[in-house]
């Protein structure tokens, strides 16, 4: 695993696996939200964003988590390892309350700064709809573009936490 790229709903984990996977072998970790997002939660349109993306690809080691389709074609294809997490809704939802509760007010790491912690039923409505909307496509995704790599599924967060102690033993 040098090059290692997590996808899934929001409130998944994505955030969490990857800096996980990050400490335990010392690869950078890159938040897409964070390239997204300007101040102000001003959007990039998608070829900023591909241009941001763009020189963490060119680097040997990395941890990439975010979805953003319209710029995942080119991470996918140069990952060694794909981990899609295929949480449950509800547990989605939950995470991402539980998140939204903790950090009030404040600007998280993974999210571009100037950017404090939000909540909108425009976002709770993107986790309900996940399965039906955009799961099959992150499933295209990584049919279509990585049969060179590694593509670890995970269901629920016990198989995710297993994973972790693998890799915490391994490192």
């Amino acid at each position: 695993m040098k090059r290692v790229v997590v996808i899934g709903s929001a409130g998944s984990g994505k955030s969490t696996l990857a800096k996980q996977i990050g400490q335990a072998y010392q690869y950078e970790v890159i938040h897409m939200d964070r390239l997204f997002w300007k101040p102000g939660w001003q959007e990039s349109t998608q070829e900023e964003l591909g241009e941001k993306q763009a020189p963490y690809l060119q680097k040997n080691e990395w941890v990439i988590e975010g979805n953003y389709s319209g710029v995942w074609k080119e991470r996918l294809e140069l990952a060694d390892t794909i981990i899609f997490l295929d949480i449950n809704r509800y547990v989605c939802l939950y995470s991402a309350l539980k998140r939204w509760l903790k950090n009030i007010g404040k600007t998280r790491e993974d999210i571009g700064p100037g950017c404090p912690e939000r909540m909108e039923l425009a976002f709770l409505k993107y986790i309900w709809d996940y399965p039906k909307t955009k799961r099959n496509k992150a499933i295209t995704a990584i049919e279509q573009h990585c049969q060179h790599a590694q593509i670890l599924i995970f269901p629920h967060r016990k198989a995710v936490n297993s994973f972790i102690k693998k890799v915490n033993t391994l490192s």
